[in-house]
């Protein structure tokens, strides 16, 4: 009855005049690559701006007003940023995940004396964690937002893109994974995706353990991310290799409880708690089943991508050999 209301009404919606929206593909950082369309250089001009004023001013208009202002422009400018704090905090993603991989190819070296994939691994997640850190006091406050649908521009029903979290989680995770792969070892594909797997889940555990985290360098943190790496298996062990890790990611989310809901906006969350409950209570294995089912749903919804090359820097071209002098005449 209820899906049929729900058709009912998209036929209603459509009928008035309003275009409904096709399914498409996401396009990655949508509202911040497209330097060619009118205005997109001064929007991205004025979220650069407005970085700085985070610290003290948090997510919000008035840094983006601010940021305006710094570039003699009316603090009205802002107006320009479609989504507001939103596109600020995608913007600082974007440009952390830029940062990461600078991070990782100049650490090639460092990252292949490591002999297990998983310290690889380990030493990418405490460099984006370390990215991180000046804007830890709002951190709460970015990945409520990181969760908020984007406005979309084309007057499409429904009028909302994915939020930026899925865009970040992708990208993110290729980054991370990339990190532990060296030219000695043939990667191949399941092992990839155990990889892939063990990054995603393990720095989102990270990133919810630091929102209550006031360790010096976020150890606690840290210690999570890194006790849930250490259970992921290799894919030569099958199945059970990813099986183990989920478990243990599943673990940890169940010790933090409710605390994995903190960032998520006030009416969001709603009574999530109270679901979580009752789905806790019909299953054998309690909040742990039920976070774990989550993950596994998480980790499904990511987009596949091939294996990489290792991290490093390309050589730069040979100099081209220097034109022999011509005989001289005698």
């Amino acid at each position: 009855m209820r899906a049929a209301s729900l058709v009912a009404r998209r036929a209603l919606v459509s009928g008035r005049g309003l275009r409904a929206a096709a399914p498409r593909q996401l396009a990655p950082w949508r509202c911040l690559t497209q330097t060619t369309a009118p205005g997109a250089q001064e929007k991205r001009d004025i979220l650069k701006a407005s970085v700085p004023h985070v610290a003290s001013l948090g997510w919000c208009d008035d840094a983006l007003a601010a940021g305006a202002r710094d570039l003699g422009l009316s603090a009205a400018a802002q107006g320009q940023v479609t989504n507001g704090a939103v596109d600020l905090v995608a913007f600082v993603a974007q440009e952390q995940c830029e940062q990461l991989r600078e991070e990782i190819d100049d650490a090639a070296q460092e990252l292949a004396a490591l002999d297990d994939w998983r310290d690889r691994l380990k030493l990418a997640i405490a460099k984006r964690l370390e990215l991180s850190k000046p804007f830890h006091a709002h951190r709460a406050q970015a990945m409520g937002l990181m969760v908020t649908p984007l406005s979309r521009d084309d007057g499409a029903v429904p009028p909302a893109d994915p939020p930026p979290a899925f865009e970040v989680l992708h990208r993110l995770v290729d980054e991370l994974a990339r990190a532990t792969v060296v030219h000695e070892e043939a990667l191949d594909v399941p092992e990839w995706r155990l990889r892939r797997a063990a990054a995603g889940v393990a720095y989102a555990l990270c990133e919810v353990r630091a929102l209550t985290d006031d360790s010096e360098d976020l150890g606690r943190s840290l210690k999570v991310a890194s006790e849930v790496v250490d259970r992921f298996g290799d894919a030569s062990e099958g199945p059970a290799a990813l099986k183990q890790g989920l478990k243990a990611g599943a673990h940890a989310a169940a010790s933090l409880g409710t605390a994995a809901l903190s960032f998520l906006p006030g009416p969001a969350v709603g009574a999530l708690p109270q679901l979580l409950d009752v789905f806790a209570s019909r299953l054998s294995g309690g909040l742990e089943d039920v976070f774990e089912l989550s993950l596994k749903k998480a980790l499904k919804a990511l987009p596949e991508s091939p294996v990489p090359a290792p991290p490093g820097r390309a050589a730069p071209p040979a100099p081209e050999p220097e034109p022999e002098p011509e005989p001289s005449a005698k």
